[in-house]
């Protein structure tokens, strides 16, 4: 019954180099296929599991739409 216990960490400064390409100025807009309200996440999900549909899918938590 023992359990052995494995962990990793994927990232290490990536999040730092993507907040200061950011802050520069990266136009991102390019890549975001869309914008959808979480109320319809189950599409969201669904475009952006199909790559041949989507690049980058966004879910909108503040209900204004983009």
């Amino acid at each position: 019954r023992e359990i052995d216990i494995r962990g990793a960490f994927r990232f290490s400064t990536e999040f730092d180099d993507a907040i200061e390409l950011l802050a520069a100025g990266l136009a991102i807009e390019p890549i975001i296929t869309g914008v959808h309200p979480v109320t319809d996440a189950r599409l969201a999900f669904d475009l952006a599991g199909d790559r041949r549909m989507s690049s980058k899918v966004l879910l909108d938590f503040t209900g204004t739409g983009r």
